[in-house]
């Protein structure tokens, strides 16, 4: 709190306070809350009026007999104590002569129950109304009808409960972290698999995750800046390809590394796929399994999801997602024919990697994919 602006001065010049007596009620950048006397004695002046907005420690008031005695003057002090109660929704207040006597807390939660201040009995010093006088009115009062209603409405019926732990709260926190950090953008791509789906005939044993691999590996040796990870403020740009994996298991998801995916074999990459996925299913994954991806590729085409934007795993700066391969309908010139296809969607970082060179990384994906005879 840097400043603070008077809403109302509970006490007028003049008047006897006692030490630790409320003498007026400040809005802060939070909350609206009330300002004790630090002495007893009388409020000789008021220093700033109501309305005005004053700085933390700058004097408001003074009290005391004016001379060599007079007590310090009163100063709005930084607190911890503040009711949380928004100052967006805090109610007029009028001049001393014309209100109801009720402290701030006592005022947000009578308007918030319906209750009219006027007809409650005030238990505070000089009749004021506290928060403990609306509270007891409420708890007095027949339920409503709304109240019984909700009371009655049938809960779904909880099959179990539980924490997030091991696996699933370390792919949590990462996630979150990501979401709170990360400025991510997402683009997609339609390709043309008719040639990889030809080849694929070819070699059953590779599946689409380890062609999306090799298609993305290729990609990033000419791209630095996706292939590069963030912390803080730096920003490590790498030679190796080292790409990431999206495997679920029972425990969670996990991310286990092809290393060097770029100098790889197609062959050889799907087979490192093949271990990792029994090693994740076996809970057999080491650390060094784990770390050191510079880019990850998700796959979820094999549960027929169209397109999706995954999340970012950090700290790395993008992330591929592939979608299932569909027959669709392509025009070449003035033929339409029916023709495998699948999204390719890149999720980046904003933050290190701008929109152009994303998308010219994602026309290198797309291109290897739809010539995969150089991926071989």
């Amino acid at each position: 709190m840097q400043s603070g602006k008077i809403v109302e001065w509970l006490k007028k010049e003049g008047e006897l306070v006692r030490k630790g007596e409320p003498i007026l009620v400040v809005e802060g950048e939070k909350t609206t809350f009330e300002v004790e006397a630090p002495d007893s004695g009388p409020l000789t002046k008021i220093l700033a009026s109501v309305g005005t907005d004053v700085q933390v420690a700058e004097p408001i008031a003074i009290i005391g007999e004016l001379g060599p005695s007079t007590s310090p003057p009163v100063s709005i002090e930084k607190t911890e104590q503040e009711r949380p109660q928004p100052p967006s929704t805090t109610p007029a207040y009028g001049t001393p002569s014309d209100r109801v006597i009720a402290s701030p807390a006592a005022r947000h939660l009578a308007q918030e129950y319906g209750l009219d201040l006027a007809s409650l009995k005030g238990t505070g010093p000089g009749g004021r109304i506290t928060r403990e006088d609306v509270l007891a009115v409420k708890q007095s009062a027949p339920p409503s009808q709304s109240a019984q209603t909700i009371s009655q409405i049938p809960q779904p019926t909880v099959l179990k409960k539980t924490r997030l732990a091991g696996v699933r709260k370390v792919v949590a926190e990462r996630l979150s972290f990501s979401a709170r950090t990360a400025v991510p953008v997402t683009i997609t791509m339609e390709a043309d698999v008719t040639k990889l789906m030809a080849m694929k005939e070819k070699q059953r044993h590779v599946g689409f995750t380890a062609f999306g691999v090799k298609a993305a590996a290729k990609a990033l040796g000419d791209h630095s800046s996706v292939n590069s990870t963030i912390e803080g403020d730096e920003v490590t740009f790498y030679s190796d390809v080292n790409v990431a994996v999206a495997i679920n298991t029972e425990q969670g998801l996990v991310a286990p590394v092809v290393r060097n995916a770029n100098k790889l074999s197609l062959k050889e990459i799907s087979l490192t796929i093949d271990e990792l996925a029994r090693k994740a299913t076996e809970n057999r994954l080491t650390i060094e399994n784990l770390t050191g991806g510079t880019f990850t590729v998700t796959n979820l085409g094999a549960f027929d999801v169209e397109s999706f934007a995954p999340v970012i795993n950090p700290p790395q700066c993008a992330i591929l997602g592939l979608g299932r391969i569909a027959y669709k309908p392509f025009a070449h010139g003035n033929q339409v024919s029916a023709r495998p296809s699948t999204l390719l969607t890149l999720v980046f970082d904003h933050r290190i990697i701008d929109g152009v060179p994303a998308a010219k990384f994602l026309r290198d994906v797309k291109r290897n994919l739809e010539e995969p005879e150089e991926l071989l």
